[in-house]
């Protein structure tokens, strides 16, 4: 997303020399055109999620050295909050002083439905868990979902 929005502004992305150097691993020359870790010469700002906040917002801004005089930051909710919104106008920002920030239904993670699928298709002997997985209900919850998954595809 940030890299279309870029792209129509006519602007690069800037974001952290870690996520840089990922980004490059990709090897993809339009996509190495639209992206710095120059974060002057961009309108567009990439920042970790938990930085997506009032206080961390503000402490960007700071470090920009008065080149910019107010944010708008879009925070992904993932797909738990999409029922919320029937169209555009009920996404509504919130807003503190120069700082708003949208929360939008979008999520780079796939839906249950998605995975179960997936897994259903590649049927992989093993599966490992990297959500839920704090206590031992919640790995046994996540387990039982893995086993259920498997019998219904017949493996």
């Amino acid at each position: 997303m940030p890299i279309a929005i870029a792209d129509v502004l006519g602007s690069k992305v800037s974001m952290s020399q870690e996520k840089y150097k990922t980004l490059q691993c990709l090897e993809l020359q339009e996509l190495n055109s639209l992206i710095t870790t120059d974060w002057s010469s961009a309108l567009v700002h990439l920042l970790p999620m938990m930085q997506i906040n009032f206080k961390g917002l503000q402490n960007h801004l700071n470090k920009c050295d008065g080149k910019y005089d107010r944010i708008l930051a879009f925070r992904p909710t993932g797909w738990t909050h999409s029922e919320k919104f029937g169209c555009l106008a009920d996404i509504v920002p919130q807003t503190k002083g120069n700082i708003s920030i949208y929360g939008i239904p979008y999520s780079e993670h796939s839906s249950y439905l998605e995975m179960k699928r997936f897994v259903q298709w590649l049927k992989p002997q093993k599966i490992i868990s990297t959500v839920n997985v704090g206590s031992w209900k919640s790995r046994n919850t996540m387990e039982k979902y893995f086993n259920e998954w498997k019998h219904e595809a017949g493996y």
